[in-house]
């Protein structure tokens, strides 16, 4: 079997660069081209043949959901993963081989790949979520949190709080990693759901 070409569609820089790398272990991905947005890999790669795209679902511009029927019209042949930290909000959306979580392990990554290259629609790509989580933040990450909830900017946490803006950066990212989601908007969610904060009215 001839090696995938995968078109790989996220804004972060960082993010991408480490999906790369585990791709590239992968013996049945080939070509791997990357975009920051939905428009940087039309006028890319438009003429491209693309065997799969993964495609994150929060994008500047035309954002990974409206982004897919776009993309379809360039890309026909491929077939399109939505990469999303919270899989069951794109778990709906149409015209899709399926959802891979961002927190997905290397594992369920090649698991995907290889059932999208078989033709398969990708069944619980996503890893589940370890109920009680959220007890495993920190007082401090809590206060982080609560702060997070109230739609406050770092400089404006760490002037709140007392801390250097790295500092809550670097509590802002452990939180993001502990929830297993890749913005702040779902961690706000998440942590309602979870019921660590109350809904802000």
């Amino acid at each position: 079997m001839l090696s995938a070409r995968l078109l790989l569609i996220d804004d972060h820089a960082l993010f991408r660069t480490g999906l790369r790398l585990v791709l590239e272990n992968n013996d049945k991905v080939g070509n791997i081209l990357e975009a920051g947005t939905v428009m940087d890999a039309i006028h890319q790669y438009g003429s491209t043949p693309v065997d799969i795209i993964l495609l994150d679902i929060q994008l500047p511009g035309l954002n990974g959901l409206d982004g897919v029927t776009v993309l379809r019209r360039h890309f026909q042949s491929a077939r399109i993963i939505i990469l999303s930290a919270s899989p069951e909000l794109a778990s709906a959306t149409p015209d899709i081989a399926g959802v891979l979580a961002k927190s997905a392990s290397v594992e369920q990554i090649d698991q995907a790949l290889e059932r999208c290259l078989r033709g398969e629609a990708l069944i619980d790509a996503a890893p589940a979520k370890a109920a009680g989580r959220g007890s495993q933040l920190t007082p401090r990450q809590l206060e982080v949190l609560s702060e997070l909830c109230l739609g406050r900017s770092n400089k404006a946490i760490a002037n709140s709080l007392g801390l250097s803006e790295n500092t809550v950066r670097v509590h802002v990212a452990a939180i993001l990693e502990q929830f297993g989601v890749y913005s702040r908007t779902e961690a706000v969610l998440e942590a309602q759901r979870r019921g660590l904060v109350q809904v802000m009215r």
